[in-house]
This record gives structure tokens, sequence and C-alpha cells, in this order.
């Protein structure tokens, strides 16, 4: 993954490349500094995304070009409404460090496909692999549904273990596995293990285009909270 920091007024801004070739880019609080920032960045730093809680942001981003590309409401679940743990189905739930990352990475893209604004996103080995050594990982919260007869890896989950809450970070599986058990499988697995930990809630985002996990949530007991928007540009 590549990583861009510069300054600029006294201010400082960073920036990383995602699998989508986009930019993800982390401006200072104080807005006056961002023209200068976005003048002096480097070259390379050309397709850029800025993520937005407070809508005081809203008009200083939309003035330096920036257009709203995605909204995301992020909701609070408590473990006690979400499914029981599925014994006995077609699925292993394995956790990744036991599967192939190679296929790992093509079910996560494939998966991606499926999302609303991560649809471009082209993840290699090695963004896994750095993934898998982040502080939050843990193997019991991200897990991989292995056909039991097959072998296919059919479905995933990923939870990142932050305090004071986990986030859930992706819940997918593949189109001939969707509306089935598989995606409620999963979760149970992980909030059996969350709650055998004394966790009461976790936090997730869903797209506001994206109906399905958007009742999900809902209908599983999510407290929405704020929401958050992308803002994208090429500068």
């Amino acid at each position: 993954m590549d990583y861009a920091q510069w300054c600029a007024e006294g201010a400082e801004a960073l920036a990383w490349r995602r699998p989508d070739g986009q930019w993800q880019l982390r401006l200072p609080e104080a807005t006056e500094a961002w023209p200068a920032l976005l003048a002096d960045r480097p070259a390379a730093v050309d397709r850029v995304l800025v993520t937005a809680t407070e809508e005081t942001w809203d008009a200083p981003l939309a003035d330096l070009g920036f257009t709203a590309a995605r909204t995301e409401q992020v909701w609070r679940l408590p473990l006690a409404a979400l499914p029981a743990p599925v014994t006995g189905g077609s699925h292993e739930f394995t956790p990744v460090t036991g599967c192939e990352l190679v296929r790992v990475r093509n079910l996560d893209n494939l998966v991606r496909r499926q999302i609303p604004g991560t649809e471009d996103w082209t993840g290699t080995v090695e963004d896994l692999r750095v993934t898998l050594a982040d502080d939050e990982f843990d193997p019991d919260l991200y897990l991989i549904a292995v056909h039991r007869g097959s072998g296919t890896y059919d479905g995933l989950i990923r939870v990142w273990y932050r305090r004071p809450r986990p986030r859930l970070g992706c819940l997918g599986v593949v189109p001939q596995w969707r509306r089935t058990r598989l995606a409620a499988g999963l979760l149970g697995a992980v909030a059996a293990t969350l709650r055998e930990r004394g966790v009461t809630e976790v936090e997730t985002e869903t797209d506001v285009r994206n109906r399905d996990s958007h009742t999900m949530a809902a209908r599983h007991g999510g407290v929405p909270e704020h929401r958050t928007t992308e803002w994208t540009a090429t500068l």
C-alpha cells in the first residue's frame, strides 16, 4: 500500500492508496488549510476520497470541487439480538489463518463487488497480509465459510476487535448462497465468541443504497447513530 504525508501552512495531510486506485485522504480539522494542502500534494495523489462525519465539512469540500459519492449509516448492534450459532450446516466456519490466502483474496474481491462503494476494489494477497498484521485483527473474528463437500469458499465475516466496541467490517456471501442462512450463520458464530468475552455491542456501517444490509441491521436491533459521507475528487 502506498502512503504520502505532507505539510502546508503549518497543517499536515496524510493519504494512502486503496486497492480501488483512490487515495484515502485525511485532512486536519482546520478547513482553512485545505486549499494549500491540496495544492501542495504529491503529484501521484490525484483521485482522492475524504470521509466526513461532520456536516460542517460539506460546504468546504464542495467548494474545493469534491462530490458526495457515498453515504453510510453507522449502527450499534446489540449482541443479544444477533442470531445464535448454527450447528451441522453445509459449511464449516474456519479462521482466515487456516485458509489459502489467494482464495481468500479472490473471495474478498468478489464480495466487495456486490457492495455499493467498493465495487472497484481489487485487493492483493499482500494487502491481505497487511490486514492480518493489524493490531485489531483476531482470527476468531475473521471467518471463512468453507463448504463441507466441495471445499469452496462461499462467505466471510470480518470483525475488528476494537475498544470499546468491536467493528463489524464486512459480512458477505457469494451470489449462489445469498438469500440463505449462510450470512446469518457467520454472524451467529462471531456473535457467540464476542458474547463469551463479555462484549454486549458491536458497531457497523451500511451503505444507504445497500437495502439488504440496511434491512439486516435494523431487523437485528441496530440502533442508528450518525452518518458518514465519502467525498471524491479528481485533482
